[in-house]
């Protein structure tokens, strides 16, 4: 039988972990010369992706996007792609980034543009690089680094227009003390 826990034993677990944290010593961040020497233009596994038709239905039915017969898929599929297709998980991400436990991720920005439209059943190629990394202080004293991975497109019938689209993310990872 599983045991819940109260909310007073809740309360009691959140207030040891902030005496906890208060009486440790603030861990150093992440040196931003080498978090820029090791990721600043680095370039990600990337992936190949088929977009099935089945996934796509499901799509176009979680988005209450309606029946289309045209084949295109959903122009969200761009964002799939873009965080499907860098070939690495989004923890493996936070790793490169020298994520801490302290440390949380939060999702910054997106940028889709689409060239052209995405085709269901077609196979793509998403090729990833990571964008010059860069570190804020906020007015509160505390730090932002921000990582960013542009993602492209391509089809994988040899097409040579170019890339179907492009998606940008931009990940902040906000330093604890």
């Amino acid at each position: 039988m599983a045991v819940t826990p109260s909310t007073d034993d809740a309360r009691a677990a959140v207030a040891e972990l902030n005496r906890s944290a208060a009486s440790s010593t603030p861990v150093e961040l992440p040196d931003i010369a080498k978090l820029k020497q090791s990721l600043d233009g680095r370039e990600l596994p990337g992936s190949t992706i088929t977009i099935e038709p089945y996934q796509s239905v499901l799509a176009d039915y979680a988005l209450e996007a309606g029946t289309d017969d045209s084949g295109d898929a959903h122009p969200l599929w761009g964002l799939v792609l873009s965080l499907r297709g860098m070939g690495i998980t989004v923890d493996e991400l936070c790793a490169l980034a020298a994520q801490r436990p302290q440390d949380v991720l939060l999702f910054g920005n997106c940028e889709v543009v689409q060239h052209r439209p995405l085709r269901v059943g077609a196979t793509i190629e998403v090729t990833a690089t990571i964008e010059p990394v860069s570190r804020k202080e906020t007015r509160h004293g505390g730090h932002l680094d921000f990582v960013t991975v542009r993602t492209a497109f391509h089809d994988r019938d040899g097409s040579s227009a170019g890339p179907v689209g492009e998606v940008v993310n931009g990940f902040i990872f906000k330093r604890g003390k």
